[in-house]
């Protein structure tokens, strides 16, 4: 469906044209119609398929320019995903200026924020959790009670990080009629808890993929084996020229010393991590998106709703331990109509989550380096014959140990930690067997 059938205001379509925007994508052309007829609902949807825009352009047709108060609020988990949904909205309003939005996040100056509010209150707020308490909770100033729409962007996220207590305390100064919009790439056990309690009667409209990735990317796989996996990642980097490419590490001081490597050989790198300061992260940003780096080395942070444009490679150092978070890392490239490649470093102990992998439909395609180039490989054949043998071998075990009619308390458990005990055993010896073979091979 086209834009130009919705009948948007002029300053909407002015700003969709600038974006080159013209045709709505699957999620757009669910929600747009009952987000503008005020519904409220519940969204699940993968990263890359336009829900930002799902959720901004029915805010920006509902609000009425006129009334002076806050008839639109937007939650976001962290203060970058926050700033990227500010800009997105006033790339829309710098063509109506009588449309009023703020943005509301930590490390600001809350001496002015206050001032201003005591003075006026702005028609759209854009704001973290923990900044939308301290203003509209504690302070009482961010007057949120009269809005009419609150969309919660990457629910997970947000709850992942704050407490239903929380929650509660700012859903309570909402009116009972306030259209919710919730979503979420997937629904946690305190999303459970909040969508029960303030919208138990929203349809949930499942908009993610049921693949786990698009097909526009290609997953590979490398064996670190027992190697040095910076040299490795310098190597691999010398195979291809990237146009931008996101390197993922599970902690900030991993992604630290990856920055630190890959710049001592003679890379331009940025770093972007939870223990940069807001300045820092903004710069960061920055760079990247006026085309100054191509290597930038990333935590998860960036992984979820954080529009970096242009990642034509990501490459996952370590696996995240989450297979979701898989998705999420890869999802940040091959945006839209583009392609991408998915590339990660695998261990001997990461066999079942490869097979986790596999089992949800992903093709993985398993290369190695060699004389500087990627080639396809046959280690992972191996590794799916041991996986079998490790499988059979839980099977025995749990028919060894065999369930009684009547248990004492505390037994299955007990029985489930020796299980566990003997299998990992059973796994530790397969893999000494496997490089006591490789160096005898060697030898």
């Amino acid at each position: 469906m086209k834009f130009s059938d919705y009948g948007f205001k002029k300053y909407i379509n002015d700003g969709l044209a600038e974006l080159g925007f013209f045709e709505a994508t699957p999620i757009q052309e669910i929600i747009i119609p009952k987000a503008i007829s005020g519904e409220s609902l519940i969204g699940k949807s993968a990263t890359g398929t336009g829900k930002t825009h799902a959720f901004l352009l029915p805010i920006l047709q509902k609000i009425k320019p006129d009334l002076k108060e806050i008839q639109a609020v937007i939650i976001s988990p962290t203060r970058e995903l926050a700033t990227q949904l500010y800009d997105a909205v006033c790339l829309f309003t710098k063509y109506n200026e009588n449309i009023d939005v703020k943005l509301y996040v930590g490390g600001t100056d809350r001496d002015n924020e206050v001032s201003w509010l005591e003075k006026k209150q702005p028609q759209i707020v854009v704001s973290t959790i923990g900044k939308l308490k301290d203003l509209a909770v504690d302070t009482n100033v961010l007057k949120i009670y009269t809005a009419k729409m609150v969309v919660i962007d990457e629910a997970d996220m947000v709850f992942e990080s704050s407490e239903m207590e929380v929650v509660d305390a700012i859903f309570s100064l909402f009116e009972e009629y306030v259209q919710t919009l919730v979503f979420s790439a997937t629904i946690s056990k305190q999303l459970v808890a909040f969508l029960n309690k303030y919208l138990s009667k929203s349809p949930l409209y499942d908009l993610s993929e049921k693949k786990i990735s698009k097909d526009s990317i290609e997953h590979i796989f490398i064996p670190a084996k027992n190697k040095n996996k910076f040299e490795l990642l310098y190597s691999l980097l010398q195979t291809f020229t990237p146009y931008l490419v996101l390197i993922f590490a599970n902690t900030k001081e991993r992604v630290t010393e990856i920055a630190a490597f890959l710049a001592s050989r003679g890379l331009q790198v940025v770093k972007l991590s939870g223990d940069l300061e807001a300045r820092e992260r903004k710069q960061v940003l920055k760079r990247i998106k006026d085309g100054k780096v191509q290597y930038v080395i990333a935590s998860d942070l960036a992984a979820r709703g954080m529009d970096i444009e242009g990642v034509s490679h990501v490459i996952n150092f370590e696996l995240p331990k989450d297979i979701e978070f898989y998705t999420h890392r890869t999802g940040r490239t091959a945006r839209f109509d583009a392609t991408g490649k998915s590339i990660s470093f695998y261990e001997f102990s990461d066999d079942t989550y490869l097979h986790k992998l596999e089992a949800k439909g992903l093709h993985c395609v398993y290369m190695a380096i060699k004389d500087g180039n990627l080639v396809p490989t046959k280690e992972r054949n191996k590794i799916i014959r041991k996986a079998s043998a490790v499988k059979k071998m839980e099977e025995q075990l749990h028919y060894a140990t065999p369930m009684p009619k009547k248990v004492k308390p505390g037994y299955k458990k007990k029985r489930k930690e020796e299980i566990e005990r003997k299998l990992k055993k059973f796994k530790r010896k397969r893999i000494e067997e496997i490089y006591r073979k490789k160096n005898k091979k060697n030898d």
